[in-house]
């Protein structure tokens, strides 16, 4: 009898999601790929591992799936342990290093990031992913990402996590718009009927939201943007205003169409952090970004986060934070 890690992880992932279709996004391969492998595994195995269940679409395991579970998750650890060991003996970002970043961040720090990551690391192979805070910590536990920039808090058990920038929130208005004709303003003068979001999934909505210590339910505008630039030609052509982090300004604003009001201080911020498995093999290359980040501070206009500092909102649910060396 033999299989692969590949069918195994997708017998994870379909367990997991209880969906195949799910199961299939969730690890960037098509649907009928990923039964192809699956019906391979069961072969190989000689009994079915899912049942379709009554909910479209959905699946459960069956006895023999029950059986598989456990160990195909021991076998994964395993599979994690040897790559960590294999990759022990080399210095920090002396090779390859999968690195996600959420939506809100990355096209604003990567222009920074990759040159000086290559005068510190020049033997560094870095591979970059786009998605939003749930997407990532999901691709780091199934080790399909080595580490993650996010916003703060994350929730899981099996995460470290180092705080490296804090970014500070500035009000966006429109040109002509006198809703404030000075500041600083207070958090709670926000006028959530006009506020502006970007859709869910992103967790900088959840952030504004919270800066305004209210929720949805006076929200008159029904109007919401799946990306940064979009919610800030919005914002321009008048439809509302929202919060801009600090370190989006300098790009969302280059034409200086947007009115930027501060905040009185202490001003409400976001606290970004580098994320990783604790029993994973790239902590050595996220503590090493982590030091990259933080020197990058004043080019990109934020604040680094020292052995010190106190997160904005805390780490939730159990996620270790990791003690921060000086630079």
């Amino acid at each position: 009898m033999s299989f692969t890690l590949r069918q195994i992880t997708y017998f994870l992932a379909v367990s997991r999601f209880g969906n195949f279709r799910l199961a299939a996004e969730s690890v960037n391969v098509s649907q009928p790929g990923l039964s192809s492998q699956i019906a391979q595994l069961e072969d190989r195995l000689g009994g079915q591992l899912f049942l379709r269940s009554a909910g479209a679409g959905g699946v459960v395991l069956t006895q023999l799936g029950r059986q598989l579970l456990p160990l195909a998750q021991e076998l994964m650890a395993a599979a994690g342990r040897l790559d960590q060991a294999a990759r022990a003996p080399r210095l920090p970002l002396s090779g390859p290093i999968r690195l996600g970043i959420i939506p809100t961040v990355a096209p604003y720090l990567i222009p920074a990031l990759i040159p000086a990551l290559r005068r510190a690391h020049p033997d560094a192979a870095l591979e970059l992913h786009e998605a939003t805070t749930d997407a990532l910590i999901d691709e780091i536990e199934m080790r399909r990402l080595d580490a993650g920039i996010v916003a703060l808090p994350v929730a899981a058990p099996w995460l470290r996590a180092e705080p490296v920038l804090r970014d500070a929130f500035l009000i966006a208005l429109a040109e002509d718009d006198t809703t404030y004709l000075a500041g600083p303003a207070q958090p709670d003068a926000i006028e959530v009927e006009r506020l502006l979001l970007l859709a869910d999934g992103h967790c900088l909505r959840d952030q504004a939201l919270a800066v305004c210590g209210r929720g949805e339910a006076r929200r008159k505008l029904n109007l919401e943007a799946t990306s940064m630039a979009t919610l800030m030609r919005m914002v321009a052509a008048g439809m509302g205003m929202t919060l801009i982090p600090k370190l989006a300004l300098a790009d969302e604003n280059r034409d200086g169409r947007l009115r930027i009001v501060p905040f009185a201080a202490p001003a409400p911020a976001r606290d970004l952090a580098i994320i990783w498995r604790k029993d994973g093999a790239s902590g050595a290359d996220a503590q090493a970004l982590a030091r990259i980040l933080r020197g990058l501070a004043d080019v990109l206009g934020v604040e680094a986060l020292g052995p010190d500092a106190r997160v904005v909102d805390g780490i939730a649910d159990g996620v270790e934070v990791a003690a921060v060396s000086p630079d």
